[in-house]
């Protein structure tokens, strides 16, 4: 494909293919550089319990690392409830049984997210209980 890329840029240029930015040039060799050691050996228990001390934009670069390549769902949860997403739209205006009305009939990561999300922020028994039964 670099080829066929020199090549265009060879014939609408009339002259040789201009190298690749700096910036691109780096980014094609270099991986991302995280905010965590070793990132990618750390169990989803080690990561979480490093992430709370993060600002928001080392969370965003780990959020969109972990989608891309392990996809943990409790590592997801955590940095998702740090950075105050809502498990669904609507949830910061629900009661408890709005919330386990919500949770009836999901999937693990639904109460995965919301035990996250509510241990972060509401910290509402009621609901942290109904999120526990599939969460672990």
């Amino acid at each position: 494909m670099m080829q066929s890329v020199k090549k265009y840029l060879r014939s609408s240029r009339g002259g040789k293919a201009s190298a690749l930015p700096e910036m691109e040039r780096q980014e094609a060799v270099e991986p991302a550089v995280l905010p965590m050691a070793r990132y990618d050996k750390l169990s989803a228990a080690q990561v979480c319990s490093h992430l709370s001390g993060l600002p928001a934009t080392d969370l965003i670069k780990l959020g969109h690392h972990e989608r891309t390549n392990q996809n943990r769902v409790v590592v997801l949860a955590d940095i998702d409830a740090l950075l105050g997403n809502e498990p669904w739209p609507g949830y910061d205006g629900l009661d408890v049984d709005g919330v386990r009305f919500g949770l009836d009939g999901a999937a693990r990561d639904r109460f995965v997210k919301v035990l996250a999300y509510e241990l972060a922020h509401q910290n509402r028994a009621g609901v942290v209980l109904a999120a526990q039964q599939k969460s672990a």
